[in-house]
């Protein structure tokens, strides 16, 4: 951030750089967030054996075993993305893997909300993720306002966008700024879970009017998979 006019809550003016351009951006509030500290610092768990990373979170396996035997940790001290769903999870790895299971918190399907107005919500992988990944990709992208029931409520604002695995029919994440967007997204998320194919949301009837069905309208537009090259 190189520069910002104006006040929060009014006009804001922030001009922004990095390696490839330099960029205004104008709006009416500026939120700065720079993230948290873990609070692990002057409490002694090295003298209990317990280990902490670089940034001073608690070492922690895929069961949430710390360095130390028989001490587990959970949520944000064991580095875990801070969500208040999140430490449930971990919670239950941790009393799942003490009456004997092996739960672990490998392949997670962890949903990211942020309840502004309008609402942000996404699950799964972005653009930049999948191009980082190597996954060819395919996307979908429609306003707020082609969703009915949006429309009904007065509030079309923002999008909703999908990555479909380009060779298959395979979801890959979603992500939709606007009102009840994470409603919307659990609805994605229970998809992926279940490992079901985009088509099938597609081709579900959703009542009418509800959030869920502004998925049939954005799904119709997906393109087809990519010809296969012959050998």
């Amino acid at each position: 951030m190189r520069e910002v006019q104006g006040l929060s809550g009014q006009r804001v003016r922030v001009v922004v750089e990095n390696s490839h351009e330099r960029q205004a951006i104008e709006g009416t509030d500026l939120l700065v967030a720079i993230g948290r500290t873990p609070n692990t610092q002057g409490i002694g768990p090295e003298a209990a054996g317990i280990e902490l990373d670089a940034r001073g979170y608690i070492k922690v396996n895929e069961r949430l075993e710390t360095t130390a035997p028989g001490v587990w940790a959970v949520g944000d001290c064991a580095g875990s993305p801070q969500f208040t769903h999140v430490a449930f999870d971990d919670f239950r790895v941790v009393r799942d893997n003490l009456s004997g299971g092996n739960r672990t918190t490998r392949d997670r399907l962890i949903p990211f909300c942020m309840f502004t107005d309008p609402e942000l919500a996404r699950v799964g992988l972005n653009e930049t993720e999948a191009k980082k990944r190597g996954i060819a990709y395919r996307l979908v992208k429609m306003p707020m306002a082609a969703v009915l029931r949006a429309v009904t409520l007065g509030e079309a604002r923002g999008f909703i966008k999908m990555l479909i695995e380009a060779e298959s029919d395979r979801i890959l994440g979603f992500t939709a700024l606007g009102v009840e967007a994470s409603e919307m997204m659990a609805a994605v998320q229970t998809a992926m879970l279940g490992r079901l194919p985009y088509t099938v949301l597609r081709d579900a009837i959703f009542t009418h009017p509800t959030m869920a069905e502004g998925l049939v309208f954005l799904l119709a537009s997906v393109p087809a998979k990519a010809m296969q090259q012959p050998a």
